[in-house]
């Protein structure tokens, strides 16, 4: 890229780097909203509470932001795949075709969901409920090809077989096909067409990995093994690139693919706006993006009338007369009796139990959250002042609309996945 012209074809790697510092910028907005994102879902906002300092360590963060983001996820059903494909045809063996890329989708998606420690479908899931978006890459790995051995010359037609036989056995059948749900803020596709001209994914590795999967990495700037450099990764239709420490580690520099496709899919949640100025902060929205100081609100009003509540139900009090000092520690046991003179007297502090207010104003937030994210009959509660079944059952379809457009959305993706496989 020079002077704001993207030349056709192969780019340079000036143009990649060039194009990887515009993306940056672009995206920086939106790469802070993910990161508040993921504090919402790992409940790290206790120090955004408010609460005074002597009560500090006694803030409760209520789970609720947690809760909606896996409540959308199970909503989006990744473990009940169906697969569905075109049978039409005018030859029999079109069925034949259609009811064979059928079984070869379902294992697929099986494989995905058994080989790996957790199934990328689940964590894509996440993803797009907590971001608004999923990326999935579909990458072809050629190690996990295996080549059968040859026929050594000579060698006999029986013999031959029976070394393939065992050689099956000893090699059970693998796909050289990953897919990997990789985290929306390590991924910025083109700002102009959202992924369409290309993508580039962007990490931060150590240089021992590096230097491990990348042989012609020269650390030219001489960093420790257990620094960390940047890796990026560019691709087009035709063209991709490695970047380690801005070094190009693939022979060549920028190397055809002849995937035919850019490998990665984003699948968007539906839940933002695309806005005139078409910012992806707007565009790419989870479920909690819009919810976050309700979710303060909850914790801090729980938190306020927990504290409240544990200073009067544990208080204690003041003794006053003469020789109340020695009576200062006095216990309260049940089925003792203390002595103490008529002149001592006991008062307690005064009761200060947490206003209705409070609990009004908690459940009220309550609410609110769960009429903008995911309300209670979404999340397997009741509802309150529903009495009849039918009554229930138009409540659950009315809540499990909201999840209805991302639910679709999210299959359509899946689909785009196994065509790319």
């Amino acid at each position: 890229m020079r002077g704001g012209i993207v030349r056709r074809g192969k780019p340079s790697i000036d143009d990649i780097k060039e194009l990887t510092a515009q993306c940056v910028k672009h995206y920086s907005t939106l790469q802070s909203e993910f990161e508040k994102d993921e504090r919402f879902y790992e409940l790290d906002f206790r120090a955004s509470l408010g609460i005074p300092e002597q009560y500090k360590n006694e803030a409760v963060v209520l789970p609720t932001s947690r809760d909606m983001v896996d409540a959308f996820v199970d909503h989006i059903d990744l473990a009940n795949a169906r697969v569905f494909v075109n049978k039409k045809g005018i030859h029999k063996i079109d069925d034949e075709v259609a009811e064979m890329m059928r079984k070869f989708y379902l294992g697929l998606l099986h494989r995905t969901n058994t080989e790996n420690s957790i199934s990328p479908w689940r964590v894509a899931g996440k993803h797009y409920a907590n971001h608004g978006l999923a990326v999935i890459k579909t990458i072809w790995d050629a190690d996990r090809w295996l080549d059968k051995p040859a026929q050594v010359k000579g060698e006999s037609k029986e013999s031959y077989e029976e070394k393939l036989e065992k050689w099956a056995e000893d090699h059970p059948p693998s796909l050289p096909i990953l897919i990997r749900a990789i985290n929306p803020a390590n991924v910025m596709p083109d700002p102009s067409y959202s992924g369409e001209l290309y993508v580039i994914e962007r990490h931060e590795r150590m240089v021992f990995d590096m230097q491990k999967m990348y042989p012609l990495f020269k650390n030219v700037k001489d960093r420790g093994i257990t620094d960390t450099v940047e890796y990026i990764e560019y691709w087009d239709n035709e063209y991709r690139s490695v970047l380690v420490d801005d070094e190009p580690v693939l022979k060549g520099g920028i190397v055809k693919h002849k995937y035919g496709f850019i490998p990665y899919t984003l699948i968007e949640s539906g839940l933002g706006n695309l806005g005139r100025d078409a910012l992806p902060e707007q565009r790419y929205v989870g479920i909690n993006r819009y919810a976050q100081d309700l979710y303060v609100s909850e914790s801090r009003n729980y938190s306020v009338a927990d504290v409240i509540l544990k200073k009067d139900a544990w208080r204690g009090g003041r003794v006053r007369g003469q020789g109340a000092e020695e009576y200062a520690n006095i216990k309260q046991e049940y089925g003792t009796y203390t002595w103490v003179p008529d002149d001592v007297v006991f008062e307690d502090w005064e009761v200060s139990k947490a206003p209705d207010m409070i609990a009004l104003h908690l459940a009220r937030t309550a609410d609110l959250i769960g009429a903008h994210a995911a309300p209670r009959s979404v999340r397997g509660l009741s509802e309150t002042g529903v009495r009849s079944g039918a009554d229930r059952r138009l409540v659950i379809s009315e809540a499990a609309a909201k999840f209805q457009y991302s639910k679709e959305a999210f299959k359509h993706g899946a689909e785009k996945v196994l065509i790319k496989s």
